[in-house]
């Protein structure tokens, strides 16, 4: 819900950015700025400005004068874990030497929801875990650069991330990366967080995203507009 104040701006641009990100607006969709004013119930200023910071965090493109959310190639998304890479090493080693009990307690609950039974598989919460288990390692390294640059690449992969995660909870997939495997890499770097090594803790993480990499590499996982509506 929109209010008005002093912060619309904002809230408009949270609003569309949110559904970028869990794929309502999927990639290939065209956003129309008087319908998304009429439908937000706002003007189309703050949707104007909203869209301009959209399109400069990579979230929208241009198509001929109309604005899209793009559909990554899987070159792009593969790129982006190249970046992540260095980026979840870093942080992982950060939050080795920086974590205290009460995050840790925090990281290790993000990470038992990898173990519940296959037959209770929930896409959604999965999805929210693995995204509150990376971005807790980002907050808890105590760099906002390092936060910053995080939460650009999410953004960016996050309805492709998305669907590898469904692909690995629909045994029709045929893909042969699991939620076992995840669970296991999380685990890793959880370990080493917990025992203050931050040597293992940036390689175990720096393994995770070489694993993803690989199944990128191996699986089809780009969708094409019509299909990403998750």
């Amino acid at each position: 819900m929109i209010s008005r104040g002093p912060a619309l701006r904002e809230q408009v641009y949270s609003n569309i950015r949110e559904r970028i990100v869990n794929g309502e607006l999927a990639p290939g969709r065209v956003l129309i700025e008087v319908e998304l004013a009429a439908e937000l119930n706002v003007s189309r200023t703050p949707v104007s400005n909203a869209l301009v910071m959209l399109k400069e965090r990579g979230l929208l493109e241009d198509d001929g004068g109309k604005l899209k959310v793009p559909i990554l190639k899987l070159e792009d998304v593969i790129d982006l874990y190249w970046c992540r890479m260095a980026h979840d090493g870093l942080a992982s080693r950060l939050a080795a030497e920086r974590i205290g009990a009460k995050d840790l307690k925090q990281l290790e609950t993000y990470l038992r929801a990898w173990e519940t039974p296959e037959q209770e598989d929930d896409l959604s919460a999965l999805w929210v875990s693995d995204l509150n288990f990376h971005h807790l390692i980002y907050k808890v390294a105590g760099n906002r650069h390092l936060l910053r640059f995080s939460e650009l690449t999410t953004e960016l992969v996050s309805v492709y991330r998305r669907n590898t995660i469904r692909r690995m909870t629909d045994p029709a997939s045929g893909t042969s990366r699991s939620r076992n495997d995840v669970r296991a890499e999380h685990e890793a770097i959880y370990e080493a967080i917990a025992s203050r090594n931050p040597d293992a803790a940036e390689e175990a993480a720096r393994f995770h995203i070489r694993m993803v990499i690989k199944h990128l590499e191996q699986a089809d996982v780009i969708l094409q507009p019509e299909q990403v509506g998750l």
